[in-house]
């Protein structure tokens, strides 16, 4: 019998080459740090598989304080980023603060977690713009007090700074969620019940959208527990978080130290996943224990009648909006600073000096996360929209994928911790004489760019109304014509988002780069979180708005470029489904 040949069947290779390009980099980087772990790495003369470098690695100075860092930080983190989303969801949707925090979302996401950790930083540090701000007259200050904010031992300005830059995802993913949701005719039933809007939420709408927010908090959860740049930046020294220890170890000059960073990067990999099963544990025993209060009847509880929730929802999500604008406009004042005295609030003498010699400096850095980051965006959108036609071809057939199974393959790259797995990938780079090649770079962008793409896109494509092809492909007579020319131009405002945000992610990336790069390929993302250690915060500034402002100036292009190729179709601009 001769094998199918047509559109469909070519289709059938996109999943395969998508799940090739994250899960295959994945599985091997994973067994290529477990096996040093177990003693086994050859380039180092290093043959016996035993278990003696976790016996080290435990009674390694630091370790223990280390991971109860890692698990603080990161736990914390992530109780206060859910929290907060879920309690701003329930209580201001459909406000104005919530219209104003629903446009907010891109320019908080935009932001980069470093760039963003970096003005947190100034503004929070003892000779921060806050404490400038009101020193001397209320507190007295003429010189900076002696206050650990920034790099505290406990890692609260890190758990902090993590939990404010979650919230936008979360709230984002709360968004998508609720639109999958019949949310008002939810909202009605409940009123017409007499329930409060917080009974509505919590009895009703929350079953049944955080089976949508599951996935991405535990992202958030590994993120938080194994994040590297913001904690150079922000968390504590001595000892570090367990990740930034293990990032220390595989760049030590002795190069026995590899064996031990394997060992702690395995080490955190079963913390993570520890943590993940532990958080679905929890979820169980909260359903179970919340089950019959859901069903008690109650209209109203004592803090909904005081408004007690609602105050502190408006006031979280003004404060986030607060923090997040401060964050911004601290970097812009720095990196046009002269001379800035404390206590004053402002700075004494502007100049366009540093920004004048940071052009020069950030044009190769900036040159290389712009081409890798198209590069690797382009390659993800048209695998993911080859998967979700591919997906339509199926159900077409009347074959349905299994959208569970897919989005946990999705989200596989999120779940790993990074460390965890890229120096098995900088060893078989290195093995195959990749390393330190623009191969390896958006190869391995690549892997952290597809997933974000795909879940940007994925809603808006699967709710396209095929019909409209149908009706083209019966006119052109070419489904090929029709799809170029119809679908993809009617998905172009979605298609570009998704380029934007897979771009934001890709030049977001600091250990891909540092550890696939091999010193020849420097981001500006890396410049500046190498630079945050202890440089002049002018020249610190420079480099971390040239870092927010990349990504910013995709977002623009993708809202404007299309209002602007479709100024002459109304209804293309109110397509539904846009962003």
């Amino acid at each position: 019998m001769d094998k199918p040949t047509g559109p469909g069947s070519r289709l059938a290779l996109f999943p395969i080459l998508t799940l090739s390009a994250f899960c295959i980099p994945i599985l091997i980087g994973l067994a290529g740090t477990w096996l040093p772990a177990l003693g086994y790495l050859p380039a180092i003369g290093a043959y016996d598989l035993n278990v003696s470098v976790f016996f080290t690695l435990f009674r390694e100075p630091g370790f223990s304080s280390a991971t109860f860092h890692t698990i603080t930080t990161g736990l914390g983190a992530t109780l206060i980023a859910l929290g907060l989303s879920l309690l701003i969801t329930t209580q201001i949707y459909g406000s104005a603060l919530w219209r104003l925090l629903e446009r907010s979302l891109a320019v908080l996401l935009a932001m980069p977690h470093a760039a963003f950790a970096i003005g947190f930083g100034f503004l929070i540090a003892p000779s921060g713009w806050l404490v400038r701000i009101i020193s001397p007259e209320l507190t007295g200050f003429e010189v900076p007090p002696g206050w650990a904010t920034v790099k505290d031992a406990y890692g609260i300005s890190l758990t902090l700074a993590l939990a404010f830059k979650e919230i936008p995802f979360l709230l984002l993913m709360c968004l998508s969620g609720l639109n999958q949701l019949d949310i008002r005719r939810t909202l009605w039933v409940g009123h017409s019940l007499g329930y409060s809007r917080s009974r509505i939420w919590t009895r009703l709408v929350l079953p049944q959208l955080y089976p949508h927010l599951r996935l991405p908090v535990l992202a958030v959860l590994a993120y938080s527990l194994s994040v590297v740049d913001v904690a150079l930046i922000l968390g504590p020294n001595l000892p570090p978080t367990l990740s930034v220890l293990v990032d220390r170890w595989f760049n030590d000059s002795d190069v026995g130290y590899r064996l031990l960073g394997a060992a702690g990067a395995t080490w955190l990999f079963l913390l993570v996943m520890a943590a993940i099963a532990v958080f679905l544990l929890a979820e169980k025993i909260i359903y179970r224990l919340s089950r019959d209060r859901l069903i008690d009847g109650s209209r109203s509880s004592i803090s909904e009648r005081f408004g007690l929730s609602g105050a502190t929802a408006y006031f979280s999500s003004a404060l986030l909006l607060l923090v997040s604008l401060l964050s911004f406009l601290v970097l812009v004042l720095w990196s046009f600073t002269r001379s800035w005295r404390f206590p004053e609030s402002l700075p004494g003498v502007y100049s366009l000096r540093f920004w004048a010699r940071g052009v020069s400096q950030t044009a190769e850095p900036v040159w290389i996360a712009l081409v890798v980051g198209v590069l690797a965006t382009l390659i993800a959108v048209v695998l993911v929209i080859g998967c979700l036609e591919n997906e339509i071809e199926l159900a077409r057939k009347g074959r349905r994928a299994d959208s569970q199974k897919v989005m946990w393959l999705v989200y596989l790259p999120l779940l790993v911790p990074q460390i965890a797995f890229l120096f098995g990938i900088q060893t078989i780079a290195v093995l195959f004489g990749v390393e330190g090649t623009w191969l390896s770079m958006v190869g391995v962008h690549l892997i952290f760019v597809l997933p974000y793409v795909f879940l940007t896109l994925s809603g808006v494509y699967r709710g396209f109304d095929n019909r409209y092809t149908q009706v083209a492909v019966s006119l052109s007579g070419s489904p090929l014509r029709s799809f170029f020319r119809v679908k993809l131009v009617m998905l172009a405002k979605p298609i570009v988002f998704a380029l934007a945000t897979g771009f934001a992610v890709s030049v977001a990336q600091y250990l891909p780069t540092m550890y696939l790069g091999a010193g020849r390929f420097m981001t500006i993302t890396t410049e500046t979180v190498s630079l945050a250690g202890g440089s002049d915060r002018r020249v610190v500034a420079v480099y971390a708005l040239c870092q927010f402002l990349l990504p910013m100036l995709m977002y623009t292009l993708a809202i404007f470029l299309p209002a602007w190729a479709f100024r002459n179709r109304r209804a293309m601009q109110n397509e539904k489904g846009e962003w």
